[in-house]
This record gives structure tokens, sequence and C-alpha cells, in this order.
């Protein structure tokens, strides 16, 4: 089964007996709990902070997150996941789905983005963050323009 789809089953079961928040505002408390939760965690991480490997060889020039840290990490992750669930299934909102179309909406941002950069002769690699960033509002903006 999904995790996502997992974790809304046990939401709705825990709802289903009274487990439950009293209006999502709670949620959104609870949220903002497991996010400066993980902060705490990843302030034990050396300056700049964890990078995800980005170019070149798998781990070249990065730094490696510890071992028990990282399962730290990985469990802040999964209560946020848990937690965003939960404000779906409260709003009624199948997390499966929402999450699709937004790896859809990211997609089509994105091959625009490259779109561009290729008609003016480069790739994403040599651009800078504030010229893809930059290109990405663009492409929210025609979106927006186009509905």
């Amino acid at each position: 089964m999904p995790a996502l789809l997992e974790a809304h089953k046990l939401s709705s079961k825990a709802a289903q007996v009274g487990f439950d928040w009293p209006n999502v505002e709670g949620l959104f408390d609870k949220l903002r709990e497991e996010t400066e939760e993980l902060r705490q965690e990843l302030e034990e991480f050396p300056e700049p902070g964890p990078r995800p490997n980005l170019r070149g060889v798998a781990g070249s020039g990065q730094q490696q997150i510890p071992d028990e840290l990282r399962a730290r990490l990985e469990e802040e992750v999964g209560d946020l996941f848990f937690v965003l669930v939960n404000i779906a299934r409260y709003l009624s909102v199948d997390p499966e789905s929402a999450l699709k179309k937004t790896n859809r909406k990211f997609k089509r941002r994105f091959q625009w983005m490259e779109e561009q950069l290729r008609e003016s002769g480069r790739a994403p690699e040599q651009t800078n963050i504030d010229e893809l960033e930059g290109l990405w509002q663009q492409a929210k903006q025609l979106e927006k323009s186009d509905k």
C-alpha cells in the first residue's frame, strides 16, 4: 500500500473513534511544531547544512549525513508528511491525487524553463539560481494567465 494512502487510512481510523483535531488550525499548529523539530535536528549539521547530491559523482564534494542524524531527520520528515496527510483528510482532499497533480504542474513548469533556456543555447546547470527562480515565476504567471 502506498505510504500516503496508508497514512490517510490510519488517521481516518483514529478520527472515527474521536482521536482527531477539533479544527484545522490545530493541524497547522502541529505542522509548525513538526517543522521546528526538523529545524532543531538540522542545527546539529555543520554549516552550510546538508545538501542533496546534485552533480558529478554521487557524494563527491558533499558532506555526508551521519547515520544517527539521518535516522532522526527521516523521522521528522515522516512526521511532516503525516501531518500533511491529516490536513488533506481534514479537508476531504485525496493526498495521492493532490501530489500527482502537483508533480504534473512542477514537470510542466520545469519543462517550460528548460525550453526557454534551450532557445538561448543554455541548460539549467549553466544558469544561476536567481535566473532559474525568475523563469519559474514566469512559468507560474503564464499558467495563471492561461486559466
